[in-house]
């Protein structure tokens, strides 16, 4: 995570993978690790049926729920997961955080983005209320960049500050940004270090004072949630 506090410890040897979505990056997800990492112990959760996977060379359990609610309820603190995939199109690390907010007794008021905010970030998009996508790309990118540290794959140009530092490093009217980032495992597959989101929910409650950034970020693209913890 990028903020103001330590990142979260990465785990040594990674090889336990919750996969949250069976859809298409899901099934991209699955099969690059499968070829990867043959001894992986996938779980792969999904709310539809017909998205359910078959087993190969990995042991892969498949579950038939709604992704956040399942992993609102299994992401405890001693959990057997090293990295939290998300491949649906929701801010899954937004979401898990918003029920663990609403049961510590806050409530979460969404703030609205203003343009001039928009206008500080790289081809920034509005969404539903408090919620923005900003990306260093004006193109689609291929769905196998390796995401190399130096150059954009498909450009081959010098690459911009990495997102992630981008977002955590933004100061604008006493928002405190909260950035976790999205670590590339394979090209085209990126996860999240399960310390990294509960550690993001303690500065979430120790900050509850002030409007916070809730951000997941790549090296090259975003997604943001800007709200006000009320209550308590």
């Amino acid at each position: 995570m990028h903020n103001n506090k330590a990142q979260g410890e990465k785990p040594q040897h990674i090889s336990r993978f919750w996969i949250i979505g069976a859809g298409r990056f899901g099934q991209i997800a699955i099969s690059r690790i499968t070829r990867r990492f043959p001894k992986a112990v996938l779980t792969v959760v999904d709310s539809r049926p017909e998205n359910d996977t078959v087993a190969s060379a990995a042991s892969i359990t498949t579950v038939c729920a709604d992704g956040i609610s399942w992993l609102a309820q299994h992401l405890v603190k001693d959990a057997p997961v090293d990295m939290v995939i998300p491949a649906i199109p929701i801010h899954v690390a937004f979401e898990w955080l918003s029920i663990h907010l609403i049961k510590r007794g806050f409530k979460l008021k969404k703030i609205p983005i203003h343009d001039q905010w928009l206008a500080k970030l790289p081809h920034a998009m509005a969404g539903e209320c408090g919620k923005a996508f900003v990306s260093h790309a004006d193109f689609l990118c291929p769905d196998n960049c390796p995401e190399p540290k130096d150059r954009c794959t498909h450009t081959g140009k010098s690459r911009p500050v990495d997102m992630f530092r981008l977002l955590a490093e933004l100061e604008f009217d006493d928002i405190l940004p909260i950035v976790l980032r999205s670590h590339q495992l394979l090209p085209g597959v990126g996860g999240i270090y399960p310390a990294d989101l509960w550690q993001a929910l303690d500065v979430a409650n120790n900050n509850r004072h002030r409007p916070l950034m809730i951000a997941t970020a790549c090296r090259c693209h975003g997604v943001v949630d800007l709200v006000r913890l009320q209550g308590r």
